[in-house]
């Protein structure tokens, strides 16, 4: 992959992240409203979906390039930010076994990003 094929592949990651994040903002709104339906979660949601739809078709232009094999294994690195915004945005906690898993994550993705 190129240079600018794994900006490309980190982007759609940080969006897709960046959706999970919205997500679980639109959840806390929904258990304190008790509704689906207030303007803050709908902007949430909407904002959550588009950025996702937005992500889908980034993926689908790298993926006119590169092999779903080389490509994909970026994608793990969503399970490595997610939680750790989680800290910063909600002051969710992660164990000791989480950061030592996460780190093997980004190991493989390393390894696996520099195989031909």
């Amino acid at each position: 992959m190129s240079k600018n094929q794994i900006l490309l592949a980190l982007l759609c990651v940080g969006m897709i992240a960046s959706g999970q994040i919205l997500f679980k903002k639109s959840g806390m709104e929904i258990r304190e409203s008790g509704t689906w339906f207030t303007l803050r979660n709908l902007f949430l949601l909407g904002t959550a979906f588009a950025i996702y739809v937005s992500a889908t078709f980034l993926w689908i232009s790298l993926l006119k390039a590169v092999p779903l094999s080389r490509a994909y294994v970026f994608m793990s690195l969503s399970f490595v930010i997610v939680p750790v915004a989680g800290v910063f945005v909600f002051g969710e906690k992660i164990s000791l076994a989480y950061v030592v898993g996460a780190s093997l994550i980004v190991i493989g993705i390393l390894i696996a990003s520099r195989a031909g």
